[in-house]
């Protein structure tokens, strides 16, 4: 096996160890480039296998600078990278996410996105309540709001739009808790677009997870505010072969080989496609227990099956199985 040399671009305070880690696991040779520093450009132009990006979730303003970055070393430079561009370019980014589902005609909770409080007013008068208001970035649903009735859904447009001017739109602003005292993080408001979604009386949360030709499976399960989203509340119920169907078909047609796909399932057992994370939290060494085995199941072409194989696959957050697939195909 030929050694590979692989440039991690990872956002700060994210997973850079683990990546780290993962070039170490798999005996490749790397080297770290901050995209968010002055001189990115020049240390972009190195002679490299393969960019590894990690991009944010935190602030949709570096989330843009990473995306305009990482377009750039793949279509100006003409790099290799992965996860591949429109992966990334999804990843925390809703409102181009529902463009994606849409488009490619998968089931997803019905969504508006508007960019003028006139368009915003317009969709509370016409709508019915409740609806599910969100941002464009924020995982672990940390800026997920259901809306009951028109009067809380006005309060929040004028907070997003302003109540006179765009010129005086403070945002609304997401609460956190840090040591137990609730503040408002207020870096992290959401202005001058809304995104609602129609709400869907779910029973449980499917995450299916694609790696390569490697699937995994599990159930978030509904947490105290009603939602699965941060919940951290997990079933170990093997997935029916439905969904894994449904992330196959969904992530070849995006030529996509890493992606978290969460599937809200309905009390009356229907399935909408809810987020697509090409980077998820992955803390655990497996993301799928059957009868309390760790494993994965592997497509197999010919058969047309999923082959169930024991053992644990997830470390350094799934980058030693990301690693895995890029040698594969480099080779």
């Amino acid at each position: 096996m030929s050694i590979l040399k692989f440039a991690i671009c990872c956002y700060p305070g994210m997973e850079l160890q683990k990546m780290i880690e993962a070039c170490q696991y798999h005996k490749m040779e790397f080297e770290v480039i901050d995209l968010l520093a002055s001189d990115w450009m020049d240390k972009v132009k190195g002679d490299f296998d393969c960019y590894l990006i990690r991009p944010p979730c935190i602030y949709d303003e570096h989330k843009s600078i990473f995306d305009e970055r990482v377009y750039f070393i793949k279509n100006v430079l003409g790099k290799s990278i992965y996860p591949e561009f429109d992966e990334l370019y999804t990843y925390e980014n809703k409102r181009n996410m529902a463009a994606w589902l849409r488009h490619l005609g998968y089931p997803h909770p019905e969504t508006t996105v508007v960019a003028t409080k006139e368009d915003a007013l317009r969709f509370i008068e016409s709508t019915d309540f409740p609806i599910v208001s969100k941002s464009n970035i924020g995982a672990a649903g940390s800026a997920v709001k259901i809306l009951k009735s028109k009067k809380q859904a006005k309060r929040i447009v004028n907070s997003i739009f302003g109540c006179f001017s765009s010129e005086f739109a403070f945002g609304f602003i997401p609460w956190g808790k840090k040591n137990g005292i609730p503040f408002p993080r207020i870096s992290r408001s959401q202005r001058h677009y809304a995104l609602f979604q129609e709400f869907l009386d779910i029973s449980h949360e499917w995450r299916i997870i694609r790696i390569g030709d490697n699937f995994f499976g599990h159930q978030k399960l509904i947490g105290g505010n009603g939602l699965a989203s941060g919940s951290d509340l997990v079933g170990w119920v093997a997935p029916r072969k439905e969904l894994l169907d449904m992330v196959r078909k969904l992530t070849d047609e995006m030529h996509s080989t890493s992606m978290a796909v969460d599937i809200l399932e309905t009390k009356e057992g229907k399935l909408y496609i809810n987020e697509l994370q090409t980077i998820f939290g992955s803390y655990l060494p497996s993301q799928m227990y059957i009868n309390g085995k760790p494993g994965m199941y592997r497509f197999e072409v010919e058969s047309n099956e999923y082959v169930f194989i024991e053992g644990e696959f997830c470390q350094n957050a799934c980058w030693n199985l990301r690693l895995e697939h890029i040698i594969k195909r480099k080779q």
